[in-house]
Parts: structure tokens; C-alpha cells; sequence
């Protein structure tokens, strides 16, 4: 036994010393393969003596400890998405568009093809990769620093002399296919459940809590843009690209650059046809303008460049039958639809559902249950029928007479719109979807508030009003399916959390027809309380200049509906916040200064904490440097403690942030 345990301590220790050489220091002394050979020999000799096995152990962690959290990561320049076409003649006008607003200039393309992954940030600081993040919702993303790191194709350290002082590489983070079939082989042989496609593999994989899984998984990442740089500049695409070459990324083979739109149609064939010879999945192309001056003269939409398109490839196809079709009644009233199939491979996913859109689209195809049809998968993504193959009954399936949820009269409520409604106002299929929609993330966020535990409230007579949320106790909790006293607990908890959510979540909470989340809170800034809101005229909403008539006319007649207004009372009544915060708050202890959050708190989680600092002015950032203000600490808080006090920055805990919040 002590000859094991001598093995055991000497293996930790050098794998320690050559993860500190790898990931630090960039300067490894031994191979991938010697090195999976010793955390090998140690698993081995945990497994067969667990009495020496440790929860720090290298075999649990990599580059010094796992992670059990993923902080927030603002991006500093918004991570956009593109626009999408499935067709030449959309890009034709693009083309076209792009040509009409530069006329004097001799435009150049770069065509890239569209990995189909997860996108990432990398930040480098003096040319050491400091931060790595998802897109997440293009503003904020998830830390992931230690699970990038695991990434061989990722250089810790920038391969040039003189790096930026700044440098954040975009780029995307894949499995390839044949490490897709392995892990999948692998998941099943350990009886879990396999990844449906290796860009779901991916995902999965760099969201482990633990890196060494993560690590194990094989990732690969091809870079293809930037955020942020500092120190150094690029006239176009295609020298950047060059750049990150010359700093040690991957590139993707397949590159053209070319002024000619025959040319872009002639890479988009020859790559599709390529796209099963690739060993890694590709989903279409990205045509962007080459020229960075020309890119800034095109600018931006609110969610995509102008200067960039991205042509997604037909959907693969398969031939089933439709069983039946499924009606269900939306939180809005709108009766949707939906085809269920007898199952079908797809893309590398067992298809059986699929949607029908509305019941002009089932009239267009003239589809009914029993018919055999052709099914894609619309951007690789969502299933939809494409056309009836072999027509097995007779006509198209009729849109019902009554609801399916409460049996009442379903209406058209002009002959424009194209949606069937049940117009019951009590209808319990869209009180349901209400629910659902109202403690979502996006809307009130209440966490643990799931589908589930809404079915189980709503059968048990527990809710009949949204504001009958905020009357639940622990009692009527504990005797639920799954429901302990921890879980109960935490569940009331995130309730009386989500009363202090700004004006513009509850705007979005409410389920408004055509209102998102960003109309939500241009509503919430311009009228700042839901008073305002409810005195506004359509004048008033006519104003603001990213709303139009029909949105005014949706939001003037949803704030004067009498059952609105008792909502909104009874929402008072508990305490849920009416005012919409501002965005910077001189005044205020937090405004402008820099917080970064580490260890664990007890009373606040760390995205909590978060969104309460930043509404009110402060910023967050995940890494300790001079430009920090504030430490907010927590149990078991690691290194950035340490940094901290290196550098003289204050350091909070919980009692201290409650008072600067008074």
C-alpha cells in the first residue's frame, strides 16, 4: 500500500508541474500522448485503491481546480448573429444591395464555410489568453476560461513576437466526426444517454462544470473573426486571418476571396458538394465583405452586419408518415398545429414531431393524418413537412370548431390574419402558457418555476391568478412530486427575488402580442413606471420611433383592457417592482466601478448579484486587475482573493454589499 501511495503522490505531482508548463507557461516537456499516459496510470490506481483518491486530484480537475460555476463575461463589442438565406437569389440581392451602396468601389468577398458549433471568445492580454467565453445572448456570455483552455487548438499563449496589448479572437468550437462517433460509442457503453449531433457534443462538452471532462472530449476551434484589439489593426478579413495563422489558430482550408458573384456561386456548389467528404459538420457558408473600411460604411442592423450573409444549405430529407395531427392552444388564444410522425432519422436525429405552421399552410400542402410526406430539417434545425409524397387520405386536415382546452368557439378574427384564436379569456390551455412564459428566464426569471411544477400547482388549485404566485408558501411546496425542503425553500426564495425584476422584465412578462424583450425595455426606458405606461395614449406610442401602428394600436388597446389593469393591481399588491431602473445612476456607490464576484454567497447566487450591481451603474468583470474597485467574496473563494490583495483593491462580503445597497 505504501508503494502505491508513493506512485499515486509522485504522479500528482508531475502532472500538476506539466499542467502548470502546458497551460501557464505554454512550454510543455512532454508529448499529449505521455502525458494521457500518466493521468491514465493515476485514474488506474485511484479506481483500484479509492482510499487515496482525492476530490483535488488531477484526474478531477484540470490547470489546478474544477470549476463548479460559470460567471457572466461582458462582451465588450456585442457577440451579433448573421442573416440567414437559403437561396442564390437572396444572395444575389445582397450583391446587389452591397454594390448599390458602395458604387465606387472595387468590392472584395472572402467566403468561409459555416462550422456548425459553438461560438466562443478569446481574450488575450499581451498575448496570454486570459479570458474565454460563449456568445451567450451577444451581450453577456459564460465564463468558460478553464474549460477553453483544455482546447489543444486554443494557444495559450499567442505565437508571435510584440502580440496586441488586446486581442479578443472569435471563432467556432466543434467536435469532429469521427470524435463524435467515438464519444457517442463511449456514452453508451457507459450507459448514458448520446448527443444527438456533434454541435449539441460541442456544447455540452465546453459547458462541463468540470474541465477535465471537457478536456476529454477532443474540441477543436477554427477562428474567423474579432471583437476587440488593441495594439495592432487589419484593412481587411483576409489579412486578419493571416494573423491568427501566424499566432498559432487553426484555419479552415476551404478560404476563397473573390469580387465576382458568379464565383461566390461556384464555391457555394463546389463546397456542397464537399460537405460529406469534410470530417467535420458544416451547416452552409459566411460571404462577408474583405475590406474593414467598407465594412464600417455598411454598418449594422440591431442584430446583424450589413456587410455579412450566411447561406445555410438545403436541409437534408426523409420521407415519413404523418400519424396524427396535434392542436394546441398558445398563451395568446392562437390555435397552432403540429404534425406527429412516425419516426424517422433525420440528420442524425430520430424525428417524430413536426411543425404544420398554421392551417392555411396544411390547406397549401393539403396534407391530413395518414398521408406520407417529405420531412427537412429548416436550417438543419426545426422539422417541418415539405410536401405530400403519396396521398393516403382524403383532402386536408380542417381546423377544429371548438378549443381542445375549454371547448369553446374558435374564431378568425378578421380575414387577414392567418391564426384561428379561442377568444375565452378564462381558456386554461392559455392561462397555462401564460404561466409558462411569465417566470421564464427572459420574463420574471424564477428559478426551479418549471412546466412541471406549474401543471402540479395548476391541478392541485393552487394558482387561478398570475399573482397567486406570489402567495405560495413553503407549505404548499413541500408536499409536492420532488419537492424537499431545500428545493422548497430555494423555490420561494427565487419568488420573492423576482418581485424586484425591472419594469421592462414585467412589460415583457406579460405576454403582449408583437412585444419583445427589446421592445420591452425601449417601453420600460421611455415611460420608466407602469403608470406612465397605462396613461399613455397611442400618440404616445407613435412616438418612439422602433415602434409602428400596428404595435402602437396592440399596446394602446392591451394597457385600456380592464383585466390588464386588475393584473397589474394585484401584482402591486404583492410587491412586484413597477419602476424600470436607470441605466447609470451617478449617485450612486456602484456607478462606474468595476466588481468581480468569487466563492460562493449564501444569500445571492452570482448572476443575481450581478443584475442587481449593473442596475445600478456598476460593471462586472471575471479577472482581478488594476481597473477592479471591489471584490465581492463568498466561501471557498480561490486565487482572485489573493491577486487582490497584491494590488490594495477592496474586498466585500455579503453584510458589507447588503449596506451599500441601503
Amino acid at each position: 500500500m505504501e508503494d502505491i501511495l508513493r506512485r499515486i503522490t509522485y504522479l500528482r505531482k508531475e502532472i500538476e508541474r506539466h499542467n502548470a508548463l502546458y497551460y501557464n507557461e505554454n512550454n510543455p516537456e512532454i508529448s499529449d500522448s505521455e502525458y494521457d499516459s500518466l493521468v491514465k496510470e493515476l485514474k488506474h490506481l485511484e479506481d483500484e485503491s479509492p482510499i487515496f483518491a482525492l476530490q483535488n486530484s488531477p484526474t478531477k480537475k484540470v490547470s489546478g481546480f474544477a470549476s463548479s460555476t460559470f460567471s457572466q463575461v461582458e462582451h465588450q463589442v456585442p457577440m451579433l448573429s448573421l442573416d440567414n438565406t437559403y437561396s442564390k437569389e437572396e444572395i444575389s440581392k445582397w450583391y446587389d444591395r452591397i454594390v448599390k451602396k458602395l458604387p465606387n468601389e472595387k468590392i472584395e468577398f472572402v467566403i468561409e464555410p459555416k462550422i456548425d458549433g459553438l461560438s466562443a471568445s478569446l481574450i488575450y492580454v499581451d498575448g496570454l489568453l486570459r479570458i474565454g467565453a460563449t456568445r451567450g445572448d451577444g451581450q453577456i456570455g459564460e465564463d468558460i476560461t478553464e474549460n477553453i483552455k483544455t482546447i489543444k487548438d486554443i494557444p495559450i499563449r499567442l505565437g508571435i513576437e510584440a502580440p496586441p496589448t488586446l486581442f479578443e479572437v472569435r471563432g467556432e468550437v466543434y467536435i469532429n466526426k469521427t470524435d463524435f462517433e467515438n464519444l457517442n460509442k463511449l456514452m453508451l457503453e457507459n450507459g448514458e444517454q448520446k448527443f444527438a449531433n456533434p454541435r449539441n457534443a460541442a456544447s455540452g462538452s465546453l459547458r462541463q462544470k468540470n474541465p477535465y471532462i471537457t478536456s476529454l472530449r477532443n474540441l477543436r476551434f477554427f477562428a474567423h473573426s474579432f471583437g476587440k484589439i488593441e495594439g495592432k489593426s487589419f484593412d481587411n478579413q483576409t489579412e486578419f486571418l493571416k494573423f491568427c495563422k501566424k499566432c498559432s489558430f487553426y484555419l479552415q482550408d476551404d478560404l476563397k476571396r473573390t469580387n465576382s458573384l458568379d464565383e461566390i456561386f461556384k464555391f457555394t456548389d463546389f463546397i456542397l458538394n464537399k460537405r460529406e467528404l469534410l470530417n467535420y459538420e458544416i451547416d452552409g457558408l459566411v460571404i462577408k465583405v474583405d475590406d474593414f473600411l467598407s465594412q464600417k460604411k455598411l454598418g449594422y442592423t440591431n442584430r446583424s452586419p450589413r456587410w455579412a450573409i450566411a447561406f445555410k444549405f438545403p436541409a437534408k430529407q426523409a420521407t415519413t408518415k404523418l400519424d396524427k395531427v396535434r392542436v394546441q392552444v398558445g398563451r395568446t388564444g392562437i390555435i397552432t398545429p403540429s404534425a406527429i410522425l412516425e419516426p424517422v432519422g433525420l440528420a442524425g436525429v430520430i424525428i417524430s414531431h413536426a411543425t404544420l405552421h398554421n392551417f392555411e399552410e396544411i390547406e397549401r400542402l393539403n396534407v391530413n393524418e395518414g398521408d406520407t410526406v417529405l420531412v427537412e430539417r429548416a436550417g438543419d434545425v426545426i422539422p417541418k413537412i415539405v410536401k405530400v409524397v403519396r396521398k393516403n387520405s382524403e383532402g386536408f386536415f380542417k381546423a377544429p370548431k371548438k378549443c381542445p382546452s375549454c371547448d369553446s368557439d374558435i374564431v378568425k378574427e378578421n380575414e387577414e390574419e392567418v391564426a384561428y384564436r379561442c377568444i375565452n379569456p378564462d381558456c386554461p390551455a392559455q392561462f397555462r402558457r401564460h404561466l409558462i412564459h411569465f417566470v421564464s428566464r427572459d420574463a420574471m426569471d424564477i428559478e426551479g418555476f418549471g412546466t412541471s411544477l406549474i401543471d402540479q400547482l395548476l391541478n392541485n388549485g393552487k394558482i387561478h391568478a398570475i399573482s397567486d404566485i406570489y402567495h405560495l408558501t413553503y407549505d404548499d411546496f413541500i408536499g409536492l412530486s420532488l419537492f424537499k425542503e431545500k428545493k422548497a425553500n430555494n423555490i420561494v426564495k427565487s419568488i420573492m427575488l423576482s418581485k424586484s425584476r425591472p419594469l421592462s422584465k414585467l412589460i415583457f412578462a406579460l405576454g403582449i402580442r408583437h412585444v419583445g424583450q427589446k421592445t420591452s425595455e425601449i417601453i420600460a426606458e421611455k415611460f420608466n413606471t407602469i403608470d406612465s405606461i397605462f396613461k399613455a395614449s397611442l400618440e404616445d406610442f407613435k412616438t418612439i420611433p422602433e415602434i409602428g401602428e400596428v404595435l402602437a394600436v396592440s399596446l394602446t388597446d392591451f394597457f385600456k383592457n380592464p383585466s390588464v389593469c386588475r393584473v397589474i393591481n394585484a401584482l402591486k399588491v404583492v410587491g412586484v417592482n413597477m419602476l424600470e431602473p436607470a441605466k447609470e445612476k451617478a449617485g450612486s456607490i456602484f456607478y462606474n466601478k468595476t466588481f468581480v464576484l468569487t466563492g460562493e454567497l449564501t444569500n445571492y447566487t452570482r448572476d443575481e448579484a450581478s443584475k442587481i450591481i449593473k442596475s445600478l451603474g456598476g460593471k462586472i468583470s471575471s479577472s482581478v486587475s488594476k481597473k477592479t474597485d471591489f471584490i465581492f467574496t463568498g466561501e471557498n473563494a480561490g486565487s482572485k482573493i489573493l491577486k487582490a490583495k497584491e494590488l490594495n483593491i477592496k474586498i466585500i462580503k455579503e453584510a458589507e454589499f447588503e449596506k451599500m445597497l441601503v
